[in-house]
């Protein structure tokens, strides 16, 4: 059994997770080093390692809180509404958050198009970040439809995909754009077209 870490190593670990995720989500993967991490967490070189194995484990590990952080919460029932409602509620969520994302895009958006070649593991955290949302959305659609909100025949699953790649590209383009107008296109055209 290894020795607990103690709350000054604690607190170096969470430095360098928090720079890492900043980074790579201004930078992007291949654009940050671990000197580049370190300098902005504060820490020595040396202690990098302490922490973490790779880069690509602490990678994982920015995946998983971005990922963690999608307001999924805003879908379940006990936050009141019907579940179309809880739907739009999500995807105004999601546009509004488009603005704090500026240029930087969607962190699981771009690994998915730095990553896939250079590393299985990230590439399947990257997929299991989105599977997770689609999941969630896709339980709200046939909540929906069980309540005569929504109709249509193509399986709850597909429809809740459609959705997620369709904000992720109205990001990536925004992001090019420079501008929120395919967001807001995004959430236009979702709210009065798709789910119906």
């Amino acid at each position: 059994m290894g020795r607990p870490k103690s709350p000054a190593s604690a607190g170096t670990r969470q430095r360098l997770a928090e720079a890492a995720l900043e980074l790579f989500h201004t930078r992007g993967y291949n654009g940050t080093s671990i000197q580049d991490i370190v300098s902005a967490a504060g820490a020595p070189k040396g202690t990098f390692y302490n922490h973490f194995a790779s880069k690509e484990a602490l990678a994982l590990d920015s995946v998983t809180r971005y990922a963690s952080a999608v307001p999924l919460e805003m879908l379940d029932e006990k936050q009141g509404g019907s579940p179309l409602e809880r739907i739009t509620a999500h995807l105004r969520c999601l546009v509004a958050l488009s603005d704090t994302l500026g240029d930087r895009g969607c962190l699981l958006g771009n690994f998915a198009t730095e990553i896939p070649p250079h590393s299985g593991a990230v590439r399947d955290a990257v997929d299991a970040g989105f599977a997770r949302w689609v999941d969630a959305l896709a339980g709200v659609i046939e909540q929906a439809r069980d309540a005569g909100e929504l109709h249509g025949d193509e399986p709850a699953g597909v429809l809740a995909g459609f959705i997620v790649n369709s904000y992720e590209g109205a990001v990536a383009r925004a992001k090019a754009a420079g501008n929120r107008q395919p967001v807001e296109e995004f959430l236009a055209v979702t709210t009065a077209r798709i789910l119906t």
